[in-house]
């Protein structure tokens, strides 16, 4: 295999990841389920079974439609949780393909030298390793909204009578796209040019040439990522404790933001409060650095992203106004945009969730 064609099928793969996520980045969300309405109003009083047995009847049907009401809550939250994922993994996936680019343009006219190749194959390999961990956390989340998804249905089943049987859903994977095979041809072979800078133009159109990222190795950590619980699907809301973050100066939400991840998250053991900067976010009290341990690694994206979804799904209890995450603009409901490049890891929101509040005072 040459370094030509080993970067083009590099490309397939990761655009082919990328698209995985849906084409929306996740930003189409369904509308807020409608309003319950009010208890039946009461009847004129009357005698009899009848009387007796119409009173009841009533009172069943507002207990079914509120009950209706609060499964539509539940089913909508999952819905923004999971479209929110899908938009997080396709930001990644996003940058992940510019860095490449932008290896290829940096280094492909040094691939006239075996020096040259190997610094260009070590890059895309780099980025190939990002793809694997980003694809993988995307498999873990998709377990678990299927997982949720299942249990909607089964509530609404009960609301409505259904005796329970198989879930649909049992035995989803939740595989990515071109995650399933191993690496063919080994490494390419140093032998050859690399003719003009088209290396990654292919990138999005999915390639035969490269099936899969994961060795048999890489696949079963992929098998036991996706049991793993993910998205912050399993952190419950506790506001009641201390937070880990100086809670001087902050303002009431930015105070319960910080109390519910510190609770949620007791693998999370430093999170920045108010602070000197170009910015009025921190020094008015309205954000937190949260800082992700290991945050290079698979496990460290994968808990960004749990911290991203738990803020996003409790966002109207905490007051969310909007986070910043490995590159990204997270709205409340989910949706990102890419931001330009500012530098370092830390400047690039790569090791820590910048999360803002809407306030509330002091």
């Amino acid at each position: 295999m040459s370094v030509e064609t080993f970067v083009r099928s590099a490309g397939g793969v990761m655009g082919g990841v990328r698209d995985g996520f849906g084409a929306s980045g996740g930003s189409a969300l369904l509308p807020l389920p409608a309003t319950p309405p009010p208890a039946p109003p009461a009847q004129a009083p009357g005698s009899g079974g009848a009387a007796e047995g119409q009173e009841n009847s009533g009172w069943q049907i507002s207990n079914k439609v509120a009950a209706l009401a609060d499964q539509d809550n539940t089913a909508h939250s999952e819905v923004e949780s999971a479209a929110g994922s899908s938009g997080l993994h396709q930001g990644e996936m996003t940058a992940i393909i510019e860095q490449a680019v932008v290896d290829v343009q940096s280094m492909g006219l040094a691939t006239n030298t075996p020096e040259g190749k190997r610094a260009l194959i070590t890059a895309i390999m780099q980025r190939l390793e990002e793809t694997r961990g980003t694809a993988e956390a995307g498999t873990a989340d998709a377990g678990t909204h299927a997982a949720s998804t299942a249990a909607n249905v089964a509530g609404y089943n009960d609301i409505g009578g259904v005796p329970r049987g198989p879930s649909p859903l049992a035995g989803f994977g939740g595989a990515m796209p071109g995650m399933g095979g191993g690496m063919p041809g080994g490494m390419p072979g140093m032998g050859g040019g690399m003719p003009g800078m088209g290396g990654l133009s292919a990138l999005g159109q999915p390639l035969s040439a490269l099936s899969g990222l994961a060795s048999p190795a890489g696949q079963t950590i992929t098998k036991a990522a996706a049991t793993k619980p993910s998205g912050g699907a399993d952190r419950g809301l506790d506001t009641s404790g201390p937070g880990r973050a100086n809670e001087r100066g902050l303002q009431k939400y930015t105070k319960l933001m910080n109390r519910a991840i510190s609770a949620a998250f007791p693998e999370i053991k430093e999170i920045g409060g108010v602070r000197q900067d170009s910015l009025h976010w921190h020094p008015d009290g309205l954000a937190l650095d949260i800082m992700i341990p290991n945050w290079d690694t698979p496990e460290g994206r994968q808990l960004g992203n749990e911290v991203v979804n738990f803020l996003v799904r409790n966002r109207t209890e905490l007051g969310l106004d909007h986070m910043i995450w490995r590159q990204q603009m997270i709205q409340p409901d989910g949706s990102a945009s890419m931001m330009g490049d500012r530098g370092s890891a830390t400047q690039n929101h790569m090791d820590h969730v910048h999360a803002v509040s809407i306030g509330g005072g002091r």
